[in-house]
């Protein structure tokens, strides 16, 4: 073996450990929540050695932070696919909605396992504040307002950065009522797109 193997064999093995304890974590966030998940559980379902959890995340918390920086990241890309060539602001709207709750659907748990507040979880050893997946979702929207307002799209006489975490407030309390309501996704989807339209100025 030369001594250029064994870096690369080596960063292989730690890549797949790593993959391994999230995906463990994952499935132990969803079925048991943040406080009743143990670093130890997550090493045991992973098939890794205790230490193993260590070698990659400082405690939970920081384990639990890279699960929703995850998530976070599933969910943009599947919006970003969604509305990619689509320049109607509407249709992109829509898209966004449609992907959100697509991914929802197909991935059960992860939303309600993420929407956990980092800063009730106690400190974490490098941790400068986190962001739960809604605040961090809610920066993906403020990034589209702003982009739209500085083409002229939407009016700019708001913060994009408070109107992109209001549109997730009204996306995550409509999506709960409606389902407690028993209301169809369609007429969900169509309300929230026409409300949100209104809301940031732009034309319905």
């Amino acid at each position: 073996m030369s001594s250029t193997e064994t870096p690369t064999r080596g960063s292989r093995r730690k890549e797949e450990s790593r993959r391994k304890l999230l995906d463990a974590a994952r499935t132990l966030f969803i079925d048991k929540g943040y406080h009743d998940t143990r670093p130890q559980d997550v090493a045991k379902l992973a098939g890794v050695g205790h230490g193993t959890f260590y070698l990659h995340f400082t405690d939970k918390k920081a384990c639990f932070l890279a699960f929703v920086d995850e998530a976070r990241d599933e969910v943009t890309q599947a919006a970003m696919k969604r509305i990619e060539g689509v320049a109607d602001l509407e249709a992109q709207v829509r898209g966004i909605i449609d992907a959100t709750f697509d991914y929802g659907e197909t991935n059960p748990g992860v939303y309600e396992a993420a929407v956990t507040d980092p800063g009730l979880l106690g400190p974490s050893e490098g941790d400068t504040g986190s962001a739960n997946i809604m605040e961090q979702w809610g920066d993906v929207w403020a990034a589209i307002i702003l982009q739209r307002q500085l083409s002229g799209d939407l009016p700019n006489d708001y913060g994009a950065e408070l109107a992109g975490q209001a549109v997730v407030g009204m996306l995550r309390q409509a999506s709960m009522v409606a389902q407690r309501r028993d209301l169809g996704r369609e007429e969900l989807t169509h309300s929230l797109v026409r409300l949100i339209m209104r809301s940031l100025g732009g034309v319905v």
